[in-house]
């Protein structure tokens, strides 16, 4: 063997051995990417049927993956040898990835009717009492139609056309079947004095497309799978569906063109369809101040570094709680800090803007409204896109606490009986109802007995 040839082989398996070392350091390991601006692949719930299914060491080999510790560091590097590509304007259409066949639920309703929800209103009358029925004249969801996306290509998991990105969804039924199960167990582990809520949002391509494209793109159907998920649970489980009013309106700014989350407005329009479900009638958006950031930049500008983007950043809105907007996070060392449920987030960097919501992801947090004294109170199991969610429910509770169920360590009967909580609320997207490895964590706060 030749010299050179030595000191090559020398070299790559030092470098491969060094590697190898780094991934092996499981302090290491982030649960956070920075430059894409999401939580990580957490860890897989170790069960016996994981193992037995294989399902356990997919999600182990998706965590090594995802978790790797120079993985931000070759990010980086990747989305600036492709941001010198210069303009791409071809549409490429296909996905390696596509999701399971969705099958029909077991009870599967019509297309909806919706009276018209503006998202502000004249009245700034305290919501109390019920809504009244057909108060509007009744407007069809149009089953069709989206926004105009044109010049698109497929980058990943997700599709990005000109300073825009979309999250594109393909569906999991194992993970979904397990996902109702846990909401079902819920039930039964807490009992009927307990009202159980299940809000799983869709991601953006399944709003903002026309069907034609999300076809075209091999897209899962984002409306089937809430509808076959709810079609599983208890019937005293309540399973909203908020795709069609949200689809409703998808001519409005219900998701971030530069990041994976959904924006206040988005979130607003859950929470009406959250107090339909309850009988109380919903603040309108005028009766919150209103805070505004500009200058958002979120996970997509990360992945891509579009310029495009870069020139047309995001405006995060948000609406301050009328009652408080004190509120107490604790880490995962379980130290306590004082916040802003709308926190000012002007001076942070552009990819921090959504920070602006409930604190983050922390493992667990609450509020105490003062101006209500009726007892009442409510936990929100949430990951990310339930930060913008909670702040519209702080008037309607006395308490309310939400935990991340990425990282709360406790389990979810006893937070419930400890504080005497009346209302559960998983709020959740559509992908962590549906992917294995979120839903063994959902599965793993909700224990037998």
């Amino acid at each position: 063997m030749k010299k050179t040839d030595r000191i090559k082989n020398i070299v790559f398996f030092t470098v491969l051995g060094a590697l190898a070392i780094i991934g092996a350091i499981w302090p290491l390991r982030p649960h956070v990417s920075e430059v894409e601006k999401r939580e990580l692949t957490p860890f897989p719930h170790f069960t016996l049927s994981g193992i037995m299914d294989g399902s356990f060491t997919m999600e182990l080999d998706k965590w090594y993956a995802d978790t790797y510790p120079l993985r931000d560091i070759f990010i980086r590097g990747a989305n600036r040898l492709k941001s010198l590509y210069g303009n791409r304007s071809v549409t490429i259409i296909g996905n390696d990835n596509h999701g399971d066949d969705i099958p029909d639920a077991p009870s599967v309703p019509p297309e909806p009717s919706y009276p018209a929800t503006e998202p502000s209103g004249t009245s700034a009358a305290e919501p109390t009492g019920t809504l009244p029925p057909d108060t509007d004249p009744p407007t069809t969801v149009p089953p069709d139609t989206g926004v105009p996306v044109t010049g698109g290509e497929v980058l990943g998991s997700i599709y990005v056309s000109g300073d825009s990105a979309y999250s594109l969804f393909y569906f999991n039924r194992s993970g979904a079947d397990r996902y109702a199960a846990a909401i079902n167990r819920a039930h039964k582990v807490m009992g009927d004095e307990v009202n159980i809520y299940s809000v799983a949002i869709p991601l953006s391509s399944g709003i903002l497309f026309d069907k034609s494209l999300q076809e075209d793109i091999g897209l899962s159907d984002e409306r089937a799978a809430i509808e076959y998920i709810n079609g599983l649970m208890d019937p005293a489980v309540h399973a909203l569906n908020i795709y069609d009013v949200l689809r409703a309106h998808n001519d409005e700014y219900l998701y971030f063109r530069t990041d994976h989350h959904w924006t206040a407005l988005g979130a607003y329009y859950a929470y009406t369809e959250l107090c339909r479900e309850k009988g109380v009638a919903p603040h309108t958006l005028d009766q919150f101040e209103e805070k505004t950031f500009t200058g958002f930049l979120g996970s997509y500008y990360s992945k891509t570094l579009s310029e495009d983007m870069k020139e047309n950043p995001d405006t995060v809105k948000a609406y301050v709680p009328m009652g408080t907007n004190l509120m107490v996070y604790a880490d995962k060392n379980c130290n306590e800090t004082k916040w802003d449920i709308i926190h000012n987030v002007e001076g942070y960097k552009t990819g921090a803007k959504y920070y602006c919501f409930s604190g983050s992801d922390q493992p667990y947090s609450y509020a105490h409204n003062p101006q209500i004294t009726d007892g009442s109170s409510c936990v929100v199991i949430k990951d990310s896109f339930g930060n913008a969610f909670i702040p519209f429910l702080i008037d309607h509770y006395e308490h309310i606490y939400w935990i991340d169920f990425r990282y709360y360590n406790g389990t979810l009967p006893a937070l419930v009986r400890d504080k005497n909580i009346n209302d559960v609320i998983f709020c959740l997207n559509l992908d962590n109802t549906t992917a294995t490895g979120a839903v063994g964590l959902v599965d793993r706060l909700i224990p037998e007995s």
